[in-house]
């Protein structure tokens, strides 16, 4: 076997160990790894190799944090201007580098970061290139770069996006079974458990999904949704007002059934709420409510409705028509 052929094998072991780990890994990308996995002697060989360095990186983490911190910086700013390394842990720092350099794995691992809020939190992130990541209550983002672009992973949650147009570096986010293209733009990222909606503020995104290859515009005050099969819902013209109130820790609803209402509410609070009477669930709420302050907004839409509110622990409450 050549030099070259044992890289490839190393590389493709790389790739097989990072879709493994992931949390979209699908059925048949499964069965395709067992297929590569027997097909060669070295390929398992590579793959267990690959796989023990891996499980090692959890470790790094604990022991050399400042150094994997500084080698971040170092390769996210070295275009922009020096960074000053201690002489301490600068044999560290160019150590992590060597490794990155003749291994695939490690490079995507040292050159991502993750970012996330608990539940009632937001989070404003900054990049290195000027573009912007605001993050919604309970939402976790993974951002990679590399050579030939800027790449974000949407885990769950919600983001809104202001990016700064690079054609030589495109900036796309993932998220479930879609990818979305900035073309220069400010748009929403809501990913749920059935479906994934984006809308757009400023300028304009392409959509791509795993059911239509072909990339799908959307334009300013458009929105645009796609279930777990990857289908494409129609265009909806949306109100953007409302779109982003949670910047503002606010929530707005136009006639939303109270199901609709109390379910994004939940989002917000540790607590467990609970609409007792089925028939409850499609009366409508309309009306501007806080994020933050679970007391002001049910208690709000009690004095609008035919509801009461009643505790049934320290945190559920339930949900039943008034007496």
């Amino acid at each position: 076997m050549t030099a070259r052929q044992a890289s490839t094998i190393q590389q493709q072991a790389s790739y097989w160990v990072t879709r493994l780990h992931s949390t979209d890994c699908t059925d048949a990308e499964r069965y395709a790894f067992d297929g590569w996995l027997a097909k060669n002697e070295q390929h398992r060989i590579a793959y267990q190799q690959v796989l023990a360095f891996w499980q090692e990186l959890a470790h790094i983490e604990s022991h050399a944090g400042a150094e994997l911190k500084a080698a971040r910086a170092y390769l996210r700013d070295h275009r922009q201007a020096r960074r000053k390394v201690s002489s301490k842990r600068a044999a560290t720092v160019l150590s992590l580098l060597l490794v990155m350099s003749v291994s695939p794995l490690f490079w995507s691992w040292l050159n991502t970061q993750n970012y996330h809020t608990a539940k009632g939190e937001h989070s404003s992130i900054e990049l290195s290139d000027g573009s912007q990541i605001e993050l919604n209550t309970d939402t976790e983002v993974s951002v990679q770069y590399t050579d030939k672009g800027r790449n974000v992973k949407l885990h769950h949650g919600e983001a809104l996006f202001t990016v700064i147009h690079n054609t030589e570096k495109p900036f796309t986010v993932t998220a479930a079974n879609g990818v979305i293209k900035d073309i220069g733009t400010r748009f929403n990222v809501y990913q749920q458990t059935a479906k994934v909606s984006v809308t757009v503020l400023e300028g304009e995104v392409s959509i791509t999904t795993t059911n239509n290859a072909t990339p799908f515009p959307i334009k300013p005050n458009q929105q645009l949704s796609y279930d777990t099969n990857g289908q494409l819902t129609p265009i909806t013209a949306v109100d953007i007002r409302t779109t982003t109130a949670w910047q503002n820790k606010q929530l707005i609803f136009k006639a939303q059934p109270l199901s609709v209402v109390i379910e994004q509410l939940a989002r917000y609070h540790n607590v467990s709420l609970q609409i007792a009477d089925p028939h409850l669930q499609t009366l409508k709420v309309s009306g501007i409510f806080p994020s933050d302050d679970l007391h002001v907004a049910l208690n709000t839409i009690a004095n609008a409705l035919p509801i009461k509110i009643t505790s049934t622990g320290a945190t559920a409450l339930v949900i039943q028509a008034a007496d």
